[in-house]
């Protein structure tokens, strides 16, 4: 016969074990489900690993594309809350702030939606398929993140991401892809054919159906010489540059003439340049 102190531990221990198996349960549902939210492929330890994102970049820094931002906020809050959204594809220039944007679309959201982004380079579309099939129990939201990618003309992995986007489309409404590229179709090198008008036409319409799987197609370009001064001046603030306008300006110029570009990445270069020779 147990006495009531017998009864009373038993009733805690009880307790505990109880609440140890439903710790251990979430946990467990915790590092199965990546409540992280960013995360990149390792194909090494052929896993999904998550990743710091950059709490720098933010839309506030993000100058003179102030279209592409409303449109793919609206995109995204759309796909969060409803999930009737497009999938995006963002094309242009080196440097114009496409794979920014996407960064700082994410680090805008995580504030107050659970979701998941994930980033695939280039190198590891031969992985989709499989990180598709241990994503497609998930229940969370999804953003494929696909950054600068691009296919020759007669490039196998055109085939498989296009196929394995169509399939996704088709299946998954929880997944959405954001893709940025240099090229407006995704494919380089399309007018070097060798080949009869009909058979070009064809393959040329083939390779613009890939371009088609996206809803939304957000152009970048490089900026004019009067905005991208503006993005000089604005960063050579925001990290506390001391150089005078004058001659600021006359260094931006030479920059831009020396690297052949009036991208926004190379006004954030020319600032850590600046700053790198200043200390």
């Amino acid at each position: 016969m147990k006495n009531k102190f017998q009864i009373e531990i038993i009733k805690l221990l009880n307790k505990l074990f109880k609440n140890l198996i439903f710790v251990t349960k979430y946990n467990s549902f915790k590092k199965r489900n990546y409540i992280d939210g960013l995360l990149e492929w390792d194909e090494e330890k052929n896993a999904l690993l998550n990743i710091n994102s950059n709490k720098d970049i933010n839309l506030e820094n993000l100058l003179y594309v102030d279209n592409q931002k409303n449109i793919l906020i609206n995109n995204t809050r759309l796909f969060l809350e409803k999930g009737a959204a497009n999938n995006v594809l963002l094309w242009g220039s080196r440097g114009t702030g496409k794979s920014s944007l996407v960064i700082a679309i994410y680090n805008l959201f995580k504030r107050n939606y659970s979701f998941l982004m994930i980033e695939i380079k280039f190198f590891q579309i031969q992985y989709l398929p499989k990180i598709l099939r241990i994503l497609e129990k998930e229940k969370e939201k999804i953003v494929i993140y696909c950054d600068d990618f691009s296919f020759e003309s007669n490039d196998k992995n055109f085939i498989l991401f296009k196929n394995t986007l169509e399939g996704t489309l088709r299946k998954n409404q929880n997944i959405i892809f954001y893709v940025t590229s240099n090229y407006r179709h995704l494919v380089r090198n399309m007018k070097n054919y060798h080949i009869d008008e009909i058979n070009k036409k064809d393959n040329i319409e083939n390779f613009i159906s890939l371009s088609d799987r996206f809803g939304i197609w957000l152009g970048f370009h490089n900026f004019s010489k009067e905005n991208f001064l503006r993005i000089v001046f604005f960063y050579a603030k925001f990290y506390k540059l001391d150089l005078s306008q004058k001659t600021l300006k006359d260094k931006a110029i030479e920059w831009s003439l020396l690297r052949g570009s009036n991208s926004g990445r190379e006004a954030v270069n020319l600032v850590r340049f600046l700053l790198a020779k200043e200390n």
